[in-house]
């Protein structure tokens, strides 16, 4: 399949996304909470098999959330958001959504294992000095701290270039007959070609989050449905954006 053309937009686009992911959340709340409550399962599973679990998890993620960009075209074609939409994106492209999840445990793996190599033994003489106070202890500190800022940064933008290798992934997987490392490319063109719009949209996301977890503080209470709410904006948000940068690309992958 040829390349495709990822749109340029406005970085005001952003904020659009999430102002669009709202709408896909309040149509069908009932869908997202029970999508999101199997997820959670799902989760705290995994969390019993320490060794197995996490791996299995991290495998299946991507083909979880292409079954989300499934449930979110749903809710655009006026249909409502299903538990089975998770399982039906296995049903398509299954080999190359556990390929992009496998790329994802490799990376992951890589990255802890330069953060240990080059990363640990500053980590371990940086404790040190913090637990004890004098000005030879901060000076020690501040010097650490600069050992540890090349590594830190690196690290920072190595999982700056996965999020955006892996931002459209999974729904061009669902949505298209690309191969996994054609949608990797894909989707880190269409993150570099509208930065100003994911600077928004990551922006206005954070203060959102912020605003979130101050209400769950202030109202313990609400907890639990201010974290679904904001699981599900990120997510339908997510859809949004692709929606907005391939408008070319119509899921035509019906959902009952």
């Amino acid at each position: 399949m040829a390349l495709l053309n990822p749109r340029r937009v406005s970085a005001a686009r952003g904020f659009q996304w999430i102002r669009q992911g709202a709408s896909l959340v309040l149509l069908s709340p009932i869908g997202w909470i029970s999508t999101l409550s199997l997820w959670l399962m799902v989760v705290v599973v995994a969390i019993y098999f320490p060794t197995l679990g996490p791996i299995l998890f991290s495998l299946s993620l991507p083909g979880i959330f292409a079954g989300f960009m499934l449930g979110c075209h749903a809710i655009e074609s006026e249909r409502s958001l299903k538990a089975r939409h998770l399982l039906k994106a296995f049903q398509h492209n299954p080999r190359y959504l556990f390929q992009l999840g496998l790329i994802n445990i490799l990376v992951e793996t890589l990255l802890s294992l330069i953060l240990i190599t080059w990363g640990g033994q500053s980590i371990a003489d940086l404790q040190q000095p913090l637990a004890s106070t004098g000005t030879t202890q901060l000076e020690q500190a501040q010097i650490t701290l600069a050992s540890l800022s090349p590594v830190m940064l690196g690290l920072l933008l190595l999982q700056l270039f996965m999020l955006m290798t892996s931002w459209f992934s999974p729904a061009l997987l669902m949505f298209t007959s690309l191969s996994t490392l054609q949608v990797l490319n894909e989707s880190t063109r269409a993150c570099l070609r509208n930065l100003p719009a994911f600077g928004m949209f990551t922006l206005t996301m954070a203060m959102l989050l912020a605003l979130g977890s101050w209400i769950a503080l202030v109202i313990p209470l609400l907890s639990l449905p201010i974290g679904f709410y904001l699981l599900a904006l990120i997510i339908a948000s997510v859809y949004a954006s692709y929606r907005d940068v391939f408008p070319d690309i119509i899921p035509n992958r019906s959902s009952p």
